[in-house]
């Protein structure tokens, strides 16, 4: 979730997630359509009880390794430790500063590993230049946000978790769960010990129609920008490609209303269930309560849900809740 507009509104919807009983509160790093992500936290700080916080996420180049850990640790120690971190390889975050969408591997592995040292009260290679070591830092998990084999790669050989996105397809889940154990193995880690979060835009509504629906453009958006690569080109079935080019196309970026022109567009185009397939999970509160199950016996140790503009945010918290019982 993100501090976008209404102050009063933010707090809500975390103090709601909190007094529900959710394991843990992320806060979307994206300064392009919300305030500054730290300050976020520490609003969500003042709002929750025993939920642990975490950026979800943040990438390198927005911040040095050092400014991120001190800001992690300064948040550790404000809710008593209840607090980990996400890192990503790119997103919005790194068009504002200037650089390409995407961070490369080696890019992301560097960043990860300097603020793993300097967490740890270690020094730090950084730019050609050794970082001093802290004494306020404070060691956390540590996850990595990946979808690609080679991030999820990175998350299994080095760090404490991967966040990867899920959605009603568990045979897309378990392929990617599969790298990040066989990538633990390899490391000579326990694969058990690295955790696998899913994250997905949910909606829990009376129908699985109504579902799909109110998070229709979020679904819209995926298709529309995150299948171009190869890698996820070669997932969509060959009778599909004409209709995710065609939706690629006429996709409007500046469209994110509930039933708007994206939403449509998905369900014109016949996208509603490839998009869920990747990262969407909808339905009742009996077919939800049903889904996650299977996710978890893929190797998902919990999902993150997505907020993105819905019609009721607070009752799909209540609705997944239920759910997950």
């Amino acid at each position: 979730m993100e501090w976008a507009d209404d102050l009063a509104t933010f707090r809500h919807v975390v103090r709601l997630a909190d007094e529900l009983g959710y394991d843990v509160v992320g806060v979307g790093d994206s300064p392009a359509r919300a305030y500054e992500m730290y300050v976020s936290l520490t609003v969500a700080a003042q709002e929750t009880r025993s939920a642990t916080l975490t950026p979800m996420v943040t990438t390198p180049f927005f911040r040095h390794p050092a400014a991120t850990a001190t800001a992690v640790s300064t948040l550790y120690d404000l809710t008593g430790g209840r607090t980990m971190l996400a890192l990503g390889n790119g997103g919005s975050v790194r068009r504002i500063v200037g650089r390409s969408p995407v961070a490369t591997p080696h890019e992301l592995r560097d960043y990860l590993t300097a603020v793993q040292a300097i967490l740890k009260g270690e020094s730090a290679h950084v730019d050609g230049f050794d970082t001093e070591p802290l004494t306020r830092t404070r060691q956390m998990p540590v996850f990595v946000a990946a979808d690609y084999p080679t991030t999820l790669r990175l998350a299994g050989e080095l760090a404490d978790g991967v966040v990867t996105t899920v959605g009603m397809s568990v045979e897309r889940v378990a392929r990617k769960v599969a790298v990040v154990r066989e990538a633990a193995e390899k490391a000579g880690r326990d694969p058990a010990a690295v955790q696998v979060w899913g994250f997905s835009f949910i909606s829990v509504r009376a129908t699985r129609a109504e579902a799909n629906a109110e998070i229709g453009a979020a679904l819209a958006s995926d298709v529309a920008l995150r299948l171009k690569s190869p890698h996820m080109r070669s997932q969509v079935p060959a009778d599909l490609l004409p209709a995710v080019e065609e939706m690629e196309r006429r996709y409007d970026v500046w469209d994110h209303t509930v039933g708007g022109k994206n939403a449509q567009l998905l369900e014109e185009l016949g996208l509603v269930d490839l998009a869920l397939g990747m990262t969407g999970i909808t339905g009742s509160v009996a077919e939800v309560s049903a889904h996650l199950p299977l996710l978890e016996e893929a190797g998902i140790s919990g999902v993150f849900a997505a907020l993105p503009p819905l019609a009721d945010p607070l009752g799909t918290l209540r609705g997944l809740r239920s759910a997950a019982g």
